[in-house]
Protein backbone atom coordinates (compact mmCIF):
# COMPACT_ATOMS: atom_id res chain seq x y z
CA UNK A 1 0.00 0.00 0.00
CA UNK A 2 0.81 3.47 -1.07
CA UNK A 3 0.55 6.21 1.20
CA UNK A 4 1.06 10.00 0.85
CA UNK A 5 -0.22 13.50 2.43
CA UNK A 6 -0.40 16.50 1.18
CA UNK A 7 -0.95 19.80 3.56
CA UNK A 8 -3.69 22.39 1.64
CA UNK A 9 -3.91 24.49 4.98
CA UNK A 10 -2.58 24.37 8.22
CA UNK A 11 -5.89 22.04 9.53
CA UNK A 12 -6.77 20.12 6.15
CA UNK A 13 -4.25 17.23 5.46
CA UNK A 14 -5.80 14.95 2.01
CA UNK A 15 -4.32 11.25 2.17
CA UNK A 16 -3.90 10.06 -1.11
CA UNK A 17 -3.83 6.00 -0.84
CA UNK A 18 -2.72 3.15 -3.81
CA UNK A 19 -4.24 -0.30 -2.85
CA UNK A 20 -2.36 -3.05 -4.85
CA UNK A 21 -4.89 -4.80 -7.14
CA UNK A 22 -4.77 -8.31 -5.45
CA UNK A 23 -6.09 -7.06 -1.94
CA UNK A 24 -9.69 -5.85 -3.66
CA UNK A 25 -9.82 -8.70 -5.35
CA UNK A 26 -8.63 -10.76 -2.59
CA UNK A 27 -11.59 -9.07 -0.76
CA UNK A 28 -13.68 -9.89 -3.46
CA UNK A 29 -13.73 -13.27 -3.95
CA UNK A 30 -14.04 -13.93 -0.07
CA UNK A 31 -17.42 -12.32 -0.74
CA UNK A 32 -18.14 -14.43 -3.36
CA UNK A 33 -17.12 -17.61 -1.98
CA UNK A 34 -19.15 -17.05 1.19
CA UNK A 35 -22.76 -15.98 -1.01
CA UNK A 36 -21.74 -19.09 -3.12
CA UNK A 37 -22.14 -21.59 0.23
CA UNK A 38 -25.85 -20.25 1.35
CA UNK A 39 -26.96 -19.02 -2.55
CA UNK A 40 -29.93 -20.15 -3.52
CA UNK A 41 -30.39 -19.89 -7.15
CA UNK A 42 -33.26 -22.03 -8.84
CA UNK A 43 -32.31 -25.23 -10.61
CA UNK A 44 -29.40 -25.58 -8.22
CA UNK A 45 -29.48 -27.05 -5.01
CA UNK A 46 -28.57 -24.18 -1.68
CA UNK A 47 -24.12 -23.83 -2.11
CA UNK A 48 -24.34 -25.68 -5.40
CA UNK A 49 -24.03 -23.02 -8.01
CA UNK A 50 -21.45 -22.66 -10.07
CA UNK A 51 -19.13 -19.60 -9.05
CA UNK A 52 -20.12 -18.16 -12.45
CA UNK A 53 -23.38 -18.29 -11.98
CA UNK A 54 -22.64 -16.39 -8.53
CA UNK A 55 -20.97 -13.47 -9.92
CA UNK A 56 -23.17 -12.92 -12.15
CA UNK A 57 -26.32 -12.93 -9.52
CA UNK A 58 -24.01 -10.69 -6.90
CA UNK A 59 -21.13 -9.68 -8.26
CA UNK A 60 -21.57 -5.85 -8.88
CA UNK A 61 -23.40 -5.88 -5.26
CA UNK A 62 -20.17 -7.62 -3.67
CA UNK A 63 -17.84 -5.83 -6.10
CA UNK A 64 -19.49 -2.65 -4.14
CA UNK A 65 -19.18 -4.30 -0.55
CA UNK A 66 -15.46 -5.46 -0.88
CA UNK A 67 -14.61 -2.07 -2.12
CA UNK A 68 -15.94 -0.58 0.70
CA UNK A 69 -14.40 -2.66 3.09
CA UNK A 70 -10.87 -2.07 0.94
CA UNK A 71 -11.26 1.59 1.45
CA UNK A 72 -12.16 1.50 5.24
CA UNK A 73 -9.14 -0.74 6.49
CA UNK A 74 -6.50 0.80 4.29
CA UNK A 75 -8.00 4.29 5.27
CA UNK A 76 -7.21 3.06 9.05
CA UNK A 77 -4.01 1.24 8.27
CA UNK A 78 -2.96 4.87 6.12
CA UNK A 79 -3.95 6.90 9.47
CA UNK A 80 -2.17 4.89 11.87
CA UNK A 81 0.97 4.75 9.56
CA UNK A 82 1.01 8.72 9.21
CA UNK A 83 -0.34 9.21 12.76
CA UNK A 84 -2.96 11.86 11.69
CA UNK A 85 -6.60 11.65 13.52
CA UNK A 86 -9.33 13.48 11.65
CA UNK A 87 -11.64 15.67 14.03
CA UNK A 88 -14.35 14.51 11.52
CA UNK A 89 -15.27 10.86 9.27
CA UNK A 90 -12.78 11.94 5.86
CA UNK A 91 -14.22 12.27 2.44
CA UNK A 92 -13.19 9.92 0.50
CA UNK A 93 -13.39 10.02 -3.32
CA UNK A 94 -11.77 6.86 -5.39
CA UNK A 95 -10.20 7.43 -8.44
CA UNK A 96 -11.15 5.52 -11.59
CA UNK A 97 -11.75 1.68 -10.71
CA UNK A 98 -10.33 -0.39 -13.46
CA UNK A 99 -10.66 -4.15 -13.39
CA UNK A 100 -7.17 -5.64 -12.20
CA UNK A 101 -5.97 -2.26 -11.34
CA UNK A 102 -4.77 -1.06 -8.16
CA UNK A 103 -7.36 0.98 -6.21
CA UNK A 104 -6.35 4.47 -5.78
CA UNK A 105 -8.58 7.28 -3.79
CA UNK A 106 -7.85 10.35 -1.89
CA UNK A 107 -9.25 11.14 1.61
CA UNK A 108 -9.40 14.46 3.01
CA UNK A 109 -10.21 15.64 6.56
CA UNK A 110 -9.40 18.15 9.43
CA UNK A 111 -7.33 17.53 12.15
CA UNK A 112 -7.24 19.12 15.42
CA UNK A 113 -5.23 22.17 15.53
CA UNK A 114 -0.96 22.07 16.82
CA UNK A 115 -1.18 24.63 19.79
CA UNK A 116 2.53 26.39 19.55
CA UNK A 117 4.10 29.08 21.57
CA UNK A 118 1.24 28.80 24.00
CA UNK A 119 1.88 31.58 27.23
CA UNK A 120 -0.14 33.55 29.73
CA UNK A 121 0.60 36.34 31.36
CA UNK A 122 -1.39 38.69 33.65
CA UNK A 123 0.03 40.44 36.07
CA UNK A 124 -2.94 41.91 37.91
CA UNK A 125 -6.79 41.49 38.07
CA UNK A 126 -9.98 43.14 39.13
CA UNK A 127 -12.40 40.73 40.93
CA UNK A 128 -15.63 41.44 41.15
CA UNK A 129 -17.36 40.50 44.90
CA UNK A 130 -20.18 41.53 46.98
CA UNK A 131 -21.97 40.45 50.68
CA UNK A 132 -25.58 39.59 51.28
CA UNK A 133 -27.38 42.39 53.41
CA UNK A 134 -30.40 42.78 55.01
CA UNK A 135 -32.11 44.30 51.77
CA UNK A 136 -31.40 41.87 49.63
CA UNK A 137 -32.72 39.58 51.76
CA UNK A 138 -35.92 41.43 51.73
CA UNK A 139 -36.03 41.65 48.51
CA UNK A 140 -36.58 38.03 48.16
CA UNK A 141 -39.22 38.27 50.96
CA UNK A 142 -41.22 40.66 48.74
CA UNK A 143 -40.74 38.74 45.78
CA UNK A 144 -42.25 35.53 47.46
CA UNK A 145 -45.09 37.38 48.34
CA UNK A 146 -45.50 39.35 45.44
CA UNK A 147 -45.56 35.53 43.68
CA UNK A 148 -48.24 35.08 46.33
CA UNK A 149 -50.74 37.27 44.91
CA UNK A 150 -54.42 37.19 45.06
CA UNK A 151 -56.76 39.74 43.80
CA UNK A 152 -59.60 41.02 45.77
CA UNK A 153 -62.54 42.53 43.95
CA UNK A 154 -63.43 46.01 44.51
CA UNK A 155 -65.98 49.12 43.45
CA UNK A 156 -63.35 51.73 42.60
CA UNK A 157 -61.38 53.50 39.87
CA UNK A 158 -58.86 51.38 38.71
CA UNK A 159 -55.28 52.32 39.52
CA UNK A 160 -51.87 51.08 38.72
CA UNK A 161 -50.92 47.70 39.97
CA UNK A 162 -55.02 46.51 39.58
CA UNK A 163 -55.94 43.65 37.95
CA UNK A 164 -58.24 44.39 35.84
CA UNK A 165 -60.26 42.59 32.99
CA UNK A 166 -61.92 44.08 29.94
CA UNK A 167 -63.30 43.99 26.70
CA UNK A 168 -61.64 45.72 23.86
CA UNK A 169 -62.43 46.71 19.87
CA UNK A 170 -60.12 48.06 17.75
CA UNK A 171 -60.44 49.78 14.19
CA UNK A 172 -58.48 51.74 12.12
CA UNK A 173 -60.74 54.11 9.36
CA UNK A 174 -63.79 52.96 11.22
CA UNK A 175 -62.91 49.04 9.93
CA UNK A 176 -61.94 46.32 12.63
CA UNK A 177 -58.64 44.83 11.98
CA UNK A 178 -57.31 41.30 13.06
CA UNK A 179 -56.38 40.87 16.18
CA UNK A 180 -57.52 44.10 17.55
CA UNK A 181 -60.75 42.20 19.30
CA UNK A 182 -60.91 40.23 23.04
CA UNK A 183 -63.10 39.48 25.41
CA UNK A 184 -62.52 38.69 29.32
CA UNK A 185 -58.91 40.17 28.56
CA UNK A 186 -56.83 40.11 31.94
CA UNK A 187 -54.25 43.32 32.57
CA UNK A 188 -51.78 44.23 34.75
CA UNK A 189 -51.97 47.98 35.01
CA UNK A 190 -48.31 49.07 34.97
CA UNK A 191 -47.03 45.90 33.44
CA UNK A 192 -46.59 47.58 30.22
CA UNK A 193 -47.65 44.03 27.86
CA UNK A 194 -49.77 46.68 26.10
CA UNK A 195 -48.73 48.72 23.23
CA UNK A 196 -48.05 52.25 25.16
CA UNK A 197 -50.44 54.66 25.65
CA UNK A 198 -52.91 51.26 26.04
CA UNK A 199 -52.83 50.93 29.99
CA UNK A 200 -52.87 54.64 30.23
CA UNK A 201 -56.15 54.77 28.66
CA UNK A 202 -57.86 52.25 31.45
CA UNK A 203 -56.60 54.46 34.54
CA UNK A 204 -59.22 56.03 36.12
CA UNK A 205 -62.23 53.33 34.59
CA UNK A 206 -64.64 51.90 36.80
CA UNK A 207 -66.71 48.27 36.20
CA UNK A 208 -69.14 49.44 33.30
CA UNK A 209 -67.53 52.20 32.30
CA UNK A 210 -66.34 52.39 28.34
CA UNK A 211 -64.86 54.52 26.32
CA UNK A 212 -62.59 54.79 23.49
CA UNK A 213 -58.03 55.95 22.89
CA UNK A 214 -56.52 56.46 19.92
CA UNK A 215 -53.44 54.20 19.75
CA UNK A 216 -50.13 54.71 17.03
CA UNK A 217 -48.87 51.26 16.07
CA UNK A 218 -44.96 51.39 16.25
CA UNK A 219 -43.23 51.73 12.68
CA UNK A 220 -41.46 48.12 13.14
CA UNK A 221 -44.56 46.20 14.52
CA UNK A 222 -44.78 42.95 13.22
CA UNK A 223 -47.70 43.37 11.50
CA UNK A 224 -47.45 45.27 8.70
CA UNK A 225 -50.81 45.59 7.87
CA UNK A 226 -50.95 48.04 11.20
CA UNK A 227 -47.40 49.36 11.67
CA UNK A 228 -47.59 52.95 11.86
CA UNK A 229 -50.95 53.38 11.55
CA UNK A 230 -53.76 55.13 13.76
CA UNK A 231 -56.44 52.95 15.82
CA UNK A 232 -59.28 53.72 17.94
CA UNK A 233 -59.80 51.27 20.49
CA UNK A 234 -63.00 50.78 22.34
CA UNK A 235 -62.77 49.53 25.66
CA UNK A 236 -65.19 48.34 28.07
CA UNK A 237 -63.88 48.14 31.95
CA UNK A 238 -65.78 44.87 33.62
CA UNK A 239 -63.67 44.18 36.91
CA UNK A 240 -61.37 45.74 38.82
CA UNK A 241 -59.41 43.84 41.32
CA UNK A 242 -56.71 45.02 43.85
CA UNK A 243 -53.40 43.15 44.86
CA UNK A 244 -53.51 41.61 48.43
CA UNK A 245 -50.06 40.19 49.44
CA UNK A 246 -50.08 37.23 51.71
CA UNK A 247 -49.04 37.76 54.92
CA UNK A 248 -45.20 36.69 56.55
CA UNK A 249 -46.89 34.70 59.27
CA UNK A 250 -46.72 30.92 60.20
CA UNK A 251 -49.24 29.20 57.54
CA UNK A 252 -47.21 31.67 54.46
CA UNK A 253 -43.75 30.16 55.90
CA UNK A 254 -44.37 26.99 56.33
CA UNK A 255 -46.27 26.82 52.44
CA UNK A 256 -42.76 28.31 51.88
CA UNK A 257 -41.34 24.98 52.82
CA UNK A 258 -40.12 25.99 56.47
CA UNK A 259 -41.06 23.50 58.70
CA UNK A 260 -40.58 25.39 61.55
CA UNK A 261 -42.81 28.34 60.39
CA UNK A 262 -40.27 31.07 61.58
CA UNK A 263 -39.17 34.30 59.82
CA UNK A 264 -36.07 33.81 61.10
CA UNK A 265 -35.68 30.01 59.27
CA UNK A 266 -36.76 31.52 56.46
CA UNK A 267 -34.34 34.20 56.48
CA UNK A 268 -31.60 31.54 57.23
CA UNK A 269 -32.59 29.84 54.01
CA UNK A 270 -32.63 32.81 51.86
CA UNK A 271 -29.57 33.99 52.85
CA UNK A 272 -27.96 30.73 52.16
CA UNK A 273 -29.04 30.47 48.92
CA UNK A 274 -28.04 33.46 47.54
CA UNK A 275 -24.65 33.71 49.22
CA UNK A 276 -24.41 30.01 47.10
CA UNK A 277 -25.68 31.84 43.58
CA UNK A 278 -23.14 35.08 44.62
CA UNK A 279 -20.38 32.55 45.08
CA UNK A 280 -20.92 30.58 41.57
CA UNK A 281 -21.81 34.11 40.30
CA UNK A 282 -18.20 35.60 41.31
CA UNK A 283 -16.13 32.44 40.43
CA UNK A 284 -17.84 32.37 36.64
CA UNK A 285 -16.91 35.92 36.31
CA UNK A 286 -13.69 35.59 37.50
CA UNK A 287 -13.44 32.41 35.49
CA UNK A 288 -14.28 34.42 32.19
CA UNK A 289 -11.85 37.06 32.72
CA UNK A 290 -8.92 34.49 32.90
CA UNK A 291 -10.39 32.71 29.97
CA UNK A 292 -10.57 35.63 28.13
CA UNK A 293 -7.17 36.91 28.78
CA UNK A 294 -6.29 33.09 27.46
CA UNK A 295 -7.95 33.67 24.25
CA UNK A 296 -6.73 36.47 23.82
CA UNK A 297 -3.06 35.40 23.93
CA UNK A 298 -3.00 32.18 21.98
CA UNK A 299 -5.04 32.70 18.59
CA UNK A 300 -6.06 29.33 17.36
CA UNK A 301 -6.89 28.37 13.91
CA UNK A 302 -10.20 25.73 14.85
CA UNK A 303 -11.50 23.12 12.27
CA UNK A 304 -14.65 23.65 10.86
CA UNK A 305 -15.68 20.24 11.84
CA UNK A 306 -15.70 20.95 15.83
CA UNK A 307 -17.42 24.34 15.25
CA UNK A 308 -20.19 22.89 13.51
CA UNK A 309 -20.51 20.40 15.70
CA UNK A 310 -20.46 22.51 18.95
CA UNK A 311 -22.80 24.98 17.41
CA UNK A 312 -25.23 22.18 16.72
CA UNK A 313 -24.73 21.19 20.75
CA UNK A 314 -26.05 24.86 22.03
CA UNK A 315 -28.87 24.78 19.36
CA UNK A 316 -30.31 21.67 20.82
CA UNK A 317 -29.27 22.93 24.25
CA UNK A 318 -31.25 25.81 23.85
CA UNK A 319 -34.01 24.27 21.95
CA UNK A 320 -34.69 20.55 22.99
CA UNK A 321 -37.71 20.13 21.82
CA UNK A 322 -36.71 21.51 17.99
CA UNK A 323 -38.46 19.96 15.53
CA UNK A 324 -35.44 19.62 13.12
CA UNK A 325 -32.55 18.93 15.40
CA UNK A 326 -30.84 16.83 12.96
CA UNK A 327 -31.08 18.91 9.91
CA UNK A 328 -30.34 22.29 11.11
CA UNK A 329 -29.82 24.92 8.62
CA UNK A 330 -27.44 27.91 7.82
CA UNK A 331 -29.43 30.37 9.17
CA UNK A 332 -30.29 28.31 12.47
CA UNK A 333 -26.25 27.58 12.72
CA UNK A 334 -24.72 30.71 11.91
CA UNK A 335 -26.09 32.66 15.15
CA UNK A 336 -24.10 29.99 17.50
CA UNK A 337 -20.73 29.72 15.32
CA UNK A 338 -19.45 32.60 17.62
CA UNK A 339 -20.31 31.12 20.91
CA UNK A 340 -19.17 27.51 19.50
CA UNK A 341 -15.69 28.98 17.71
CA UNK A 342 -15.05 30.17 21.48
CA UNK A 343 -15.95 27.18 23.27
CA UNK A 344 -13.91 24.85 21.07
CA UNK A 345 -11.05 27.21 21.38
CA UNK A 346 -11.45 27.75 25.16
CA UNK A 347 -11.13 23.49 25.40
CA UNK A 348 -8.43 23.01 23.20
CA UNK A 349 -6.34 25.86 25.63
CA UNK A 350 -7.20 24.42 28.28
CA UNK A 351 -7.18 20.67 27.39
CA UNK A 352 -3.65 22.18 26.79
CA UNK A 353 -3.05 23.82 30.16
CA UNK A 354 -3.90 20.54 32.02
CA UNK A 355 -1.28 18.35 29.57
CA UNK A 356 1.64 21.10 30.00
CA UNK A 357 1.44 21.22 34.22
CA UNK A 358 -0.09 17.26 34.13
CA UNK A 359 -3.28 18.39 36.23
CA UNK A 360 -5.85 15.75 37.36
CA UNK A 361 -9.39 16.69 38.92
CA UNK A 362 -9.20 17.00 42.58
CA UNK A 363 -11.43 14.69 43.88
CA UNK A 364 -11.69 16.10 47.21
CA UNK A 365 -12.67 18.96 45.54
CA UNK A 366 -15.20 17.01 43.37
CA UNK A 367 -16.67 15.87 46.42
CA UNK A 368 -16.98 19.30 48.63
CA UNK A 369 -18.50 20.84 45.44
CA UNK A 370 -21.18 17.67 45.15
CA UNK A 371 -22.44 18.27 49.26
CA UNK A 372 -22.67 21.73 48.34
CA UNK A 373 -24.58 21.34 45.31
CA UNK A 374 -26.50 18.29 47.12
CA UNK A 375 -27.53 20.88 50.31
CA UNK A 376 -30.06 22.29 48.32
CA UNK A 377 -32.23 19.51 48.29
CA UNK A 378 -34.66 18.17 50.16
CA UNK A 379 -32.25 14.46 50.38
CA UNK A 380 -28.76 15.52 49.68
CA UNK A 381 -27.66 11.64 50.22
CA UNK A 382 -29.99 10.86 47.19
CA UNK A 383 -28.00 13.67 44.70
CA UNK A 384 -24.88 12.86 45.83
CA UNK A 385 -25.89 8.51 45.17
CA UNK A 386 -27.33 10.11 41.59
CA UNK A 387 -24.27 11.54 40.83
CA UNK A 388 -21.87 8.64 41.82
CA UNK A 389 -23.82 6.70 39.49
CA UNK A 390 -24.26 8.63 36.28
CA UNK A 391 -21.52 8.77 34.60
CA UNK A 392 -21.78 11.54 32.23
CA UNK A 393 -23.16 13.99 35.15
CA UNK A 394 -20.37 13.08 37.15
CA UNK A 395 -17.89 13.29 34.31
CA UNK A 396 -19.27 17.17 33.57
CA UNK A 397 -18.51 18.03 37.64
CA UNK A 398 -15.17 16.90 37.10
CA UNK A 399 -14.89 18.78 33.99
CA UNK A 400 -15.76 21.68 36.09
CA UNK A 401 -13.52 21.43 38.60
CA UNK A 402 -10.47 21.36 36.53
CA UNK A 403 -11.18 24.26 34.72
CA UNK A 404 -11.50 26.12 38.48
CA UNK A 405 -8.22 24.12 39.09
CA UNK A 406 -6.41 25.51 35.49
CA UNK A 407 -7.95 28.95 36.56
CA UNK A 408 -6.43 28.72 40.17
CA UNK A 409 -3.07 27.92 38.40
CA UNK A 410 -3.28 30.99 36.10
CA UNK A 411 -3.62 32.73 38.63
CA UNK A 412 -1.32 31.58 41.20
CA UNK A 413 1.10 35.05 40.43
CA UNK A 414 -1.56 36.98 39.40
CA UNK A 415 -1.67 40.52 42.17
CA UNK A 416 -5.81 40.51 42.78
CA UNK A 417 -7.70 43.26 43.66
CA UNK A 418 -11.39 43.72 44.70
CA UNK A 419 -14.00 45.39 43.98
CA UNK A 420 -17.46 45.71 45.75
CA UNK A 421 -20.52 45.78 44.35
CA UNK A 422 -23.68 44.94 45.80
CA UNK A 423 -25.15 41.80 45.65
CA UNK A 424 -27.77 42.57 43.19
CA UNK A 425 -25.37 45.03 40.77
CA UNK A 426 -23.13 42.36 40.94
CA UNK A 427 -25.60 40.03 39.39
CA UNK A 428 -27.70 42.10 37.19
CA UNK A 429 -23.50 42.72 35.21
Amino acid sequence: MQVSVEAPSKLERRLTVVVPAEKLNEVFDKRISRLAKNAKIDGFRPGKAPLKVIQQRYGDTARQEALSEVIQSSLNDALNQEKLSPVSVPRVEPRMIMPDQPLEYVATFEIMPIIENFHFELKTLEKEIAAITDQDIQRVLDHLRAQHTTWKKIDRAAQEKDQVMIDFLGSIDGVPFAGGQAHDYAIILGSKTMLPGFEEGLLGMKAGEEKTIQIIFPENYFSAAVAGKTADFTLKMLTVKEPELPEMNEVFIKKLGIKSGELSDLQAEIRKNLERELEKVIQSKLKNQVFDKLLEQNTLEIPTALIEREASRIHDEIHPHHEHEHSHTDAEMAQFNEMAKRNVALGLLVAEVIKIHKISADKERIQVYLSKLSSAYENPAEVMDWYAKNKRAYAEIEMQILEEQVVDLLLKDVQITEKMLSYEDLIKA
